[in-house]
């Protein structure tokens, strides 16, 4: 018996090495080797390096030419006339957009995935870098990307060597530290020193950062303006705005919303906007306030803000964003208090020292020394009274009061208790 069960055992083993060998196989078959870990891919090829730095007029006016990407179109300078008009016909068409709030909330609205908002604003104004920063960071239009012009980019044009084109993207890495940003704007910024705000630009370096914003640099490096102006000041700005684009589209992968801080004069038509994808949206802000002395057409305007306001101007996707600031500054007195029981809600209780129109959401007032109530819905909102205009917010479940005394404005928020 012994010797039988052995036969049907070693029996039984026989029939079952085919299926070990096949296990074993398994294992040591393409399975295995698909669990071993990766091979690590090969390195994306480095970028094509860019054209030869032009070193002639008609050299920089063929390349300029080569890498406009949108139509040339002209559009007016916006003088004293054009501005006063253009806030009054959008206090009556209810384009009037006044807050930050508000005006990130419009931003937001009309930038999608892949778009860019030009800000063009004077050198001599920090109050401009301020909204700048209020705009582009955490609490605006919700921007991926930053590029300032006041930051170098590093090039890669044919030709140059490379010590010629460094920029300043190592110090606006973040996590970094602030002191490359400072070094940099110490450096080579002559207007914040000469304006005494070197402190501006790490600071809206650091918020931007802190907000999950990239910052990027923009403009030619220092040797690179030298070889520009030999061909000519036109030249030089057309190939700064040229190679902040280049730059750009090596630091910065589509969607995203980008926002751009320039001078004044790189957000015309004829600007940079003619090198940026044709089918990106394209907004471009124009800043005004806080300029010393009310330098320029702000120093003429006849009216003042209680509060930033912005509005469209003759032109297409075109903006101006005027800031309380500097000459164009009225007094605001604002507080809040607890909403009292029989109080209204939903409502703007205005009054003024003397008559006059009040244009509010595109609506006019006839609004006098006695408190008036006005419907309206809880949430920010624009006006015009004459010649000042600002924003007023109503709280949700109370109301707000609106006086207009001369050169200043109270502004009461009556709120329900918490």
């Amino acid at each position: 018996m012994l010797g039988v069960g052995l036969g049907v055992t070693l029996g039984a083993l026989a029939r079952l090495l085919p299926i070990f060998a096949l296990a074993l196989a398994a294992c040591t078959g393409p399975a295995a080797v698909a669990r071993r870990p990766p091979v690590a891919p090969r390195p994306p090829p480095a970028p094509a390096a860019w054209p030869a730095f032009p070193v002639s007029v008609p050299g920089a006016q063929e390349l300029l030419a080569a890498h406009t990407r949108r139509p040339a179109r002209t559009e007016p300078v916006l003088t004293r006339e054009l501005l006063e008009a253009s806030l009054r016909a959008a206090a009556r068409a209810n384009q009037l957009v006044a807050g930050d709030d508000a005006i990130g909330a419009f931003l937001r609205a009309r930038t999608p995935r892949q778009s860019f908002v030009l800000f063009g604003t004077y050198h001599d104004a920090p109050a401009q870098i301020v909204a700048f920063r209020r705009l582009a960071g955490a609490l605006g239009f919700g921007a991926t990307d930053a590029v300032i012009e006041q930051f170098h980019a590093a090039g890669r044009w044919s030709g140059v060597p490379a010590q010629h084109q460094a920029g300043d993207g190592a110090a606006l890495v973040r996590g970094a530290g602030l002191g490359g940003v400072i070094a940099s704007q110490r450096d080579h910024d002559h207007a914040a020193w000469k304006y005494d705000y070197l402190e501006e630009l790490p600071a809206l370096v650091a918020t931007l950062q802190a907000g999950g914003v990239r910052v990027h640099g923009c403009d030619l490096p220092t040797s690179l303006q030298a070889r520009a102006r030999s061909v000519g000041d036109v030249s030089l700005t057309g190939l700064r705005e040229l190679h902040c684009v280049l730059a750009l589209a090596e630091q910065v992968r589509p969607p995203s919303k980008v926002a751009m801080l320039w001078g004044a004069r790189h957000v015309a038509a004829d600007g940079v906007q003619r090198f940026l994808p044709p089918d990106a949206t394209v907004i471009a802000i124009e800043v005004f306030g806080g300029r010393p002395a009310g330098d320029g057409v702000e120093g003429q305007l006849g009216f003042r803000l209680a509060g930033p306001v912005l509005f469209p101007v003759p032109g297409r996707d075109r903006f101006a964003l005027v800031l309380p600031a500097g000459a164009l500054a009225v007094r605001v007195d604002r507080a809040r208090t607890a909403l009292s029981a029989g109080e209204p809600t939903a409502t703007l209780r205005v009054s003024s020292e003397t008559e006059l129109e009040l244009w509010l959401d595109g609506s006019a007032e006839p609004v006098g020394d006695k408190p008036r109530d006005l419907p309206l819905a809880a949430g920010q909102h624009a006006f015009l009274a004459r010649d000042v205009a600002g924003g007023v917010r109503v709280p949700e479940g109370g109301f707000t009061e609106l006086h207009l005394a001369g050169g200043e404005v109270r502004i009461v928020e009556h709120r329900p208790a918490p």
